[in-house]
């Protein structure tokens, strides 16, 4: 699975976010602005203690959600929220482009400096369950 795939999925398909309305309203938000982005966020975690050789707690947590920012001058504008969704992207759009005066240039865009730091394997899935408790409880004895 390519990463493009991965967090198409996380983002869009499993939220019902319309990939190509998140791009216009983005787009529409940040056109007079010099600067903006839009940051989409996604994390899985798990927690299991052990004591005493007893299992105490499990549990697992899903954070999303999404910022979105404009950059006019000086002066910046930020809105996020942990729902993905259109309705409110729409939101985040209409906060952020309070801050423009209508006074932006085109300029070329920067050169892409983004590298892959992470893979698109998941720890939290890359073992079962039943695997992380025993592998626990060795620790633990």
């Amino acid at each position: 699975m390519t990463d493009s795939i991965a967090s198409d999925d996380i983002f869009f398909a499993e939220t019902g976010l319309d990939r190509d309305a998140a791009l216009r309203l983005t787009e529409d938000a940040l056109i007079n602005s010099d600067d903006g982005e839009l940051f989409l966020e996604y994390c899985q975690s798990e927690n299991l203690v052990f004591d005493d050789g007893q299992l105490r707690t499990a549990s697992f947590d899903v954070n999303q959600g999404f910022g979105l920012r404009a950059v006019c001058g000086e002066t910046s504008a930020y809105a996020h929220s942990a729902e993905l969704s259109q309705a409110a992207l729409a939101r985040a759009a209409d906060t952020v482009r309070s801050i423009q005066s209508g006074a932006g240039d085109v300029s070329a865009a920067p050169p892409r400096t983004n590298i892959s730091l992470y893979s698109d394997d998941n720890p939290v899935q890359a073992m079962a369950f039943e695997d992380k408790v025993r592998l626990l409880q060795e620790v633990d004895g």
